[in-house]
């Protein structure tokens, strides 16, 4: 069967377009992203640089910042999904973690705030609370592995 989408006029080389300067500029400013976002969650997650914003707009950076990364880790967890599926699958299970655990480390007081207050969830505040004790024991546990 022909696939309607595929032109049989267009020449061999039309795939050797992006060679030299484009592939050098797309590689400089990628790998700028990726040093810059890797940069400010590694040290901001760390608490060696805390920004001075207020609290909604601190949030507002974490969560622009985590998707930048999910972004820039996207084409790189495609890649190995071409490779293995088990690798990626554990890249994706890895690369998951360290985001959740850098949105637990910015936001945890915000978060557990939302969640235990008492007028909004009613009798289900206890639960969450046992279950918030529970997270931050295992999230210790896990910073604790070498």
């Amino acid at each position: 069967m022909r696939n309607p989408w595929v032109h049989d006029d267009m020449p061999e080389a039309a795939g050797a377009g992006y060679d030299g300067h484009v592939r050098l500029l797309a590689t400089l400013v990628w790998g700028a992203l990726v040093v810059a976002v890797g940069g400010f969650v590694l040290l901001s997650g760390t608490g060696i640089v805390g920004p001075g914003f207020g609290e909604s707009v601190a949030s507002i950076v974490t969560y622009v910042t985590v998707a930048l990364a999910a972004a820039l880790l996207l084409p790189l967890l495609l890649r190995l999904l071409l490779v293995s599926r088990l690798l990626a699958t554990i890249a994706f299970l890895g690369s998951g973690w360290l985001l959740g655990r850098f949105v637990w480390a910015r936001e945890a007081e915000r978060i557990d705030r939302f969640l235990t207050d008492g007028e909004r969830l009613g009798a289900g505040a206890e639960s969450i609370d046992q279950l918030l004790d529970l997270l931050d024991v295992l999230l210790a546990a896990f910073a604790a592995a070498p």
